[in-house]
């Protein structure tokens, strides 16, 4: 059994994961700047922004657990927006390691989000956990990112990061988001409809983090995607069988897209088609494994 502090327990990963850890017997809290509203598990006050937190979430803590951070996808990217979503996951990380110093606790593993943003658009070379990092504001925001949660390795903790590929999820997401397009019928490819899509089921994502805790072997960098990327026509498609709504034959063009979205667009336009090969090698079996059978699990 850990006694486990999340950050950003109130999103849609967090709250799945609470609901795991739970079943599974671990003691679990979370950081809230409103914890007074927070119900079903402990919560302390934090406000990464004016550095301010209650140093007793700590206090017998073994495993950090880093999910907090703005959304990517809901406001325009300006640069102070593009600030927000940086700091929003440095800040907060690097409060937590300054109390830790400070105060001498000491936790052992701290297990975090990041993203495939990390490697860019990429086209079709296959990415492992080895690949270089990739050009524009995502992958620049995952650098720093992942690089503010490594200070724990510097720390003597043992550190897992997640990249984690397109969310699939009846609660939210980008999946939500998609599934409003095609029942208005609105479905067709994006730009060429080929770049690559890695998406990952909830379920199999929140199974990553819980094994990831209980598993000292779990260390460094996994991509958090299933064994079979799909391209963007495809994703739309299934997506559209699931709905049994149709796909029109037309794609709509980058440059539309790029007015519509501005610099967003290239959260539906980057192609990463990346390889789960090392977190299966970690003994980690995926239970979706087919973007069909993903979707039925979650429109049925």
């Amino acid at each position: 059994m850990k006694n486990i502090l999340i950050t950003g327990g109130s999103g849609l990963i967090g709250k799945h994961l609470i609901e795991r850890l739970q079943a599974e017997g671990h003691q679990v809290s979370i950081l809230s700047r409103n914890p007074e509203n927070v119900k079903g598990v402990k919560a302390f006050y934090w406000n990464p922004q004016k550095q301010e937190i209650d140093r007793y979430c700590l206090l017998g803590i073994n495993t950090i657990i880093h999910l907090a951070g703005e959304s990517i996808a809901d406001k325009w990217w300006t640069s102070e927006r593009k600030k927000e979503i940086v700091e929003s996951r440095t800040l907060s990380i690097a409060l937590l390691y300054k109390v830790l110093q400070e105060t001498k606790m000491s936790v052992g593993s701290v297990i975090s989000a990041s993203a495939v943003g990390y490697y860019g658009d990429r086209g079709e070379e296959l990415l492992t956990e080895d690949s270089n990092k990739g050009t524009g504001f995502l992958a620049d925001c995952c650098q720093e990112w992942e690089e503010a949660v490594d200070k724990g390795a510097e720390m003597g903790f043992r550190v897992v990061k997640f990249r984690i590929g397109l969310l699939l999820s009846k609660d939210g997401g980008a999946l939500m988001e998609f599934r409003k397009i095609v029942r208005n019928y609105m479905g067709s490819d994006l730009g060429n409809g080929k770049q690559w899509y890695p998406w990952i089921h909830i379920d199999d994502l929140v199974g990553m983090f819980a094994k990831a805790v209980s598993d000292s072997t779990y260390q460094g960098t996994y991509n958090a995607c299933s064994p079979s990327s799909v391209r963007n026509h495809e994703f739309t498609q299934e997506v559209a069988k699931a709905l049994h709504r149709p796909l029109w034959p037309i794609k709509i063009n980058k440059v539309i897209l790029n007015i519509v979205l501005g610099e967003k667009s290239s959260l539906v336009l980057m192609s990463t088609n990346t390889s789960s090969k090392k977190i299966e090698k970690q003994g980690y079996s995926f239970r979706y494994t087919t973007i069909r059978d993903a979707l039925r699990s979650i429109f049925s």
